[in-house]
C-alpha cells in the first residue's frame, strides 16, 4: 500500500556561511513506501525534549556550547554556531517553536567538498540508522540522471533540482527525522514533534490566507 506522511517539514533551507538568507518554514509532503517503526522514541533533539519552552532550550544549548545569532533569530526561531551532533559541527543549528514550544529543530552540515557530499550523507543515515532503526529511503532521479552515473554527475544533478536523496525515520507517536542533501549540497537532518507540526501548519495556512 502506497502510504505518505503527512505534513513532514524537510526545510530548503538555503544556507550560505553568514546565514543570510530569511529562515521560512517550508512545508513538504513526501510520499514513502513502508513505515519505519524506529528502536528508539523520537522525543526531541539533543537530549532536549519536544515541546519545550525556549528559555529551557537556549539554557540547553548554552551549557552544550552553542553560540546564539541574534540577528538570524526571531521570537519562534532560534539560530545557532558551535553545536555539534555526536562527531559531526553543525554549519547552523535551527530551533523552531509553535506557542513557545519546540517542534523542530533543524542541523545543518557542510561536507567540506562537494565531491564528499553523497557520501557524508550516507554517512550520516548510517549513524541514525544504529539509534532508530533502518530509515526509509528514497532517490529520485529526473532524465538524464540514472542511479548508475557516478558521484560527479550525481552532484551535477543534485545542484539542478534533478536529483533528491531523503531518508526518513518515523516513531510510533508519527514524530519524525529526515536527512536529506540540497541544492547547495548542504546534508540537512530535521527532528520534528507530529502534533506540533499540525499546529505549526494550520497557524502558516491561516497567516498565509490573511495575506489575501
Amino acid at each position: 500500500m502506497f502510504l505518505s506522511f503527512p505534513f513532514l517539514n524537510l526545510p530548503k533551507i538555503l544556507a550560505n556561511k553568514d546565514m543570510k538568507k530569511t529562515l521560512l518554514i517550508a512545508l513538504l509532503l513526501i510520499p514513502f513506501l513502508g513505515i519505519s517503526q524506529t528502536k528508539k522514541p523520537i522525543d526531541g533533539f539533543l537530549g532536549i525534549k519536544f515541546g519545550s519552552t525556549k528559555a529551557t532550550v537556549m539554557a540547553a544549548l548554552k551549557a552544550k556550547g552553542g553560540i546564539l545569532n541574534a540577528k538570524q533569530s526571531t521570537s519562534n526561531v532560534i539560530v545557532y554556531k558551535n553545536i555539534k551532533l555526536g562527531h559531526r559541527d553543525a554549519g547552523a543549528f535551527i530551533v523552531k517553536f509553535i506557542n513557545n514550544k519546540a517542534f523542530e529543530a533543524d542541523f545543518i552540515f557542510d561536507p567540506g567538498l562537494e565531491a564528499k557530499t553523497i557520501e557524508y550523507y550516507y554517512e550520516l543515515v548510517n549513524d541514525i540508522n544504529e539509534i532508530y532503526g533502518a530509515g526509509d529511503v528514497q532517490k529520485k532521479f529526473q532524465e538524464p540522471y540514472n542511479d548508475d552515473v557516478d558521484d560527479g554527475f550525481k552532484i551535477t544533478g543534485i545542484k539542478n533540482g534533478k536529483i533528491d536523496y531523503s531518508t526518513l525515520w518515523e516513531s510510533s507517536n508519527k514524530n519524525a527525522i529526515g536527512a536529506s542533501i540540497t541544492a547547495e549540497l548542504t546534508v540537512e537532518l530535521v527532528y520534528q514533534d507530529n502534533d506540533l507540526i499540525k499546529q505549526a501548519v494550520d497557524n502558516q495556512k491561516a497567516k498565509e490566507k490573511s495575506d489575501y
